[in-house]
């Protein structure tokens, strides 16, 4: 709780000193306010808050984290250091929203974070090897890179933890051109540049799952001509699992997973922090192939979503609602050894605006890829990807909204 503590006052001391903001001058008098009035839903950018402040999360969370915190009770933690910031370091209101996507984003980001720190440590390296290691697994997990010096870690030499390194690991990463239609055929679509990268650690299919986060799927791309340059940012980690069925052949089993996505495109906005649970099953097709199916019912504890009718004074000028939504979702894989050579995604969901525009969204997305190996490392790809949403306001006429994405590109895999 110190080292949180101490977090939030430097970021504030960095932010009201250096930086200027006008927010960060706080007093007797903003907390008595914060603390009298309670939280409300602020009007902040879309990936400030659907992005940026899970990162601040992540801190809070590998602060416990790294001083033995299990993955469920770190929640407390990165609550308190959420509320902590929303209540003593901001003359805003405090915010609903922050909290719950500061806390519970935070411990996705922060528990992948420090993971991939562990996958660049190597506690038995010398010299500048070892410096390069410590200094570029600190820069992925600050506060992990800040206890090592404290404690000594950065120095001592002693064996690498074997469950620093997974059974499985594939990481892979696509540049490529793709049209963004916006309501209109893709022939008058926006131009645009991507660069994709993508990382599977564990395996929620097969492996053994004995802690939050043994397996997960992390990706993230960044695209020309968006109004951020972070388009797309998913994570989505397995809590627990149950297996039912275990051949030679098949593996089913029942899974509790965690999920952190943000889309932020021209076109349409769309995060989310939710939980999914349903069933996921590989099929072995020969020694080199594989099938994956999961249908996962998902419950998003808050969602925001853009909004022709958001930006009025209830959601703080946002152009975005925000609310809980209920869906489900379908995932198919055709691999190559841990090459995805065909990929299928489709997902529905229903999300109640608990602020801003008012009534109901539904939303329905569809993914289709094809991944072709052409040589050793390199592959051949296209994508296809769809959005619509049907909203009905309480206040407003309906609207439907269509968008597509159409892609090509050059995929590497290591």
């Amino acid at each position: 709780m110190g080292e949180i503590t101490s977090i939030n006052v430097f970021v504030w001391t960095w932010d009201r000193v250096l930086a200027q903001k006008e927010w960060a001058k706080v007093g007797p008098d903003t907390w008595t306010k914060n603390l009298t009035t309670g939280f409300v839903w602020d009007g902040d950018g879309f990936l400030t808050n659907q992005f940026a402040h899970p990162y601040h999360g992540s801190l809070y969370y590998t602060a416990a984290r790294d001083n033995g915190v299990p993955y469920a009770a770190a929640l407390a933690f990165t609550l308190f250091g959420s509320a902590q910031w929303e209540l003593f370091a901001e003359n805003e209101l405090p915010s609903v929203n922050d909290l719950i996507n500061t806390s519970v984003g935070g411990m996705a980001i922060g528990e992948g974070l420090y993971r991939l720190s562990s996958l660049v440590l190597d506690t038995e390296a010398r010299g500048g090897e070892r410096f390069v290691r410590e200094l570029t697994a600190a820069g992925m997990s600050p506060v992990r890179g800040f206890n090592r010096v404290v404690r000594g870690d950065v120095t001592r030499r002693e064996p690498t933890p074997a469950d620093w390194r997974p059974d499985d690991l594939s990481i892979w990463g696509t540049l490529g051109y793709l049209k963004l239609g916006d309501g209109r055929p893709l022939a008058w679509g926006e131009d645009q540049f991507f660069f994709h990268a993508a990382m599977r650690y564990g395996d929620m299919y097969q492996g053994d799952i004995r802690r939050p986060f043994d397996a997960f799927d992390a990706r993230v791309q960044f695209t020309s001509k968006e109004s951020s340059f972070i388009s797309h940012a998913r994570i989505q980690g397995m809590l627990l699992k149950a297996s039912f069925l275990s051949t030679q052949k098949d593996e089913l089993r029942l899974g509790l997973l965690q999920q952190l996505s943000v889309v932020d495109t021209e076109a349409y906005e769309l995060g989310s922090q939710s939980l999914e649970a349903g069933l996921l099953h590989e099929r072995q097709l020969s020694a080199r192939s594989k099938l994956r199916t999961a249908l996962l019912v998902e419950g998003s504890i808050l969602t925001g979503i853009s909004s022709e009718h958001s930006g009025s004074d209830e959601s703080g000028g946002r152009n975005y609602d925000y609310g809980p939504g209920l869906g489900m979702n379908l995932q198919l894989a055709y691999m190559r050894g841990d090459w995805e050579v065909l990929t299928l995604e489709a997902g529905t969901s229903h999300i109640v605006v608990l602020d801003g525009s008012g009534g109901l969204h539904e939303v329905f997305t569809g993914q289709l890829q094809v991944d072709l190996p052409v040589y050793k490392r390199l592959g051949l790809g296209s994508e296809l990807n769809w959005f619509r949403r049907h909203s009905r306001f309480d206040t407003y006429p309906d609207v439907r909204k269509d968008a597509y994405q159409l892609r090509v590109f050059v995929s590497v895999h290591y």
